[in-house]
């Protein structure tokens, strides 16, 4: 009966973060401080893998949503501190047959448990990173992003929500079908937001929801053919804006669709790049570069040590 049920667009909801075996990156166990970042851990998903039609989410899943690590915080969300706002962001991972897990993820800083502060006598009231996360094996980035968003304000919502939200959760994801390619929307709602879900017809182009407008914005046509053969050629690309306000975020984005979508054309599945962001201030463009903070494990790996350095500028 299991085996005849129709495939669903999202797979899991997992929740990652600090775990009750504390250890540092380095491997030093227990409560090192403030200012030193921990190994994730998964702490709870839906559907237990030992329900779920799927296998299970892979290991590596933690690492991969917050990359840089678990770090504790004196204090959580701030309205007037940029640094304490959640992150949204997407990873696409790929397993060892080559194909793809979509990933949708926003990143806060929340509680720790009394039970670990105790535990490790940690000072209370401390906050440490966590990120909640939609796992799909279908590239509709936004309905992802839009989902997971929107149980995201259930959670920290004043008013709550009409049931409890693991049952909202449970409901989302166990009852939206994968959309049949080429046919009908598949309309779902999460409390009081309607959100619907589509695919494109399988001889089609491959599917990602995602506009190439900010690409195509900060390259002209010249850059844009280097930046298209770059990923032909695997290199590994770094791109420089000489505006801070270059929406390198969105950009980004695109890197990832592209890449995905020349692997599914060449059928090079196993490729991996590393894409590189960069930005770069008006007044000092040779010396004085910033990192943008965003996360760079999407796609991880290189198979060529050149890089191809593509400018951007705003009109």
């Amino acid at each position: 009966m299991a085996a005849s049920s129709p495939a669903k667009i999202f797979e899991y909801f997992v929740v990652c973060g600090i775990g009750p075996e504390i250890a540092t990156l380095e491997g030093n166990k227990g409560f090192q401080g403030m200012e030193v970042m921990y190994m994730p851990s998964l702490l709870d998903q839906y559907p237990p893998s030992n329900q779920s039609l799927y296998p299970p989410p892979p290991p590596q899943l933690p690492t991969c949503v917050l990359p840089a690590g678990v770090e504790f915080y004196t204090s959580g969300f701030n309205s007037d501190d940029v640094a304490t706002y959640p992150r949204s962001y997407p990873i696409v991972l790929t397993e060892g047959d080559g194909s793809k897990i979509y990933v949708a993820c926003i990143a806060f800083r929340d509680l720790v448990c009394d039970d670990i502060i105790e535990a490790y006598k940690i000072p209370a009231n401390s906050f440490a990173d966590k990120c909640i996360c939609l796992v799909s094996r279908s590239p509709s980035f936004q309905v992802l992003k839009d989902a997971l968003e929107e149980l995201f304000i259930l959670c920290f919502s004043p008013a709550g929500c009409s049931k409890p939200l693991w049952d909202v959760i449970a409901d989302m994801v166990s009852n939206v079908p994968l959309p049949t390619p080429g046919k009908d929307r598949v309309l779902f709602a999460i409390e009081n937001c309607l959100l619907c879900a589509e695919t494109p017809p399988k001889e089609g182009l491959p599917h990602a929801d995602i506009s190439f407008q900010p690409l195509v914005q900060c390259l002209d046509v010249d850059n844009l053919i280097q930046f298209f053969t770059a990923v032909l050629l695997e290199r590994r690309i770094l791109l420089r804006a000489n505006k801070s306000q270059v929406p390198l975020g969105e950009t980004y984005l695109q890197i990832v669709y592209i890449y995905i979508y020349i692997s599914s054309l060449l059928s090079c599945n196993r490729c991996k790049c590393l894409f590189w962001l960069k930005g770069l201030e008006d007044s000092d463009e040779q010396d004085h570069v910033e990192d943008v903070e965003i996360s760079l494990n999407v796609i991880i790996g290189t198979h060529s040590p050149q890089t191809m350095r593509i400018h951007g500028k705003m009109q």
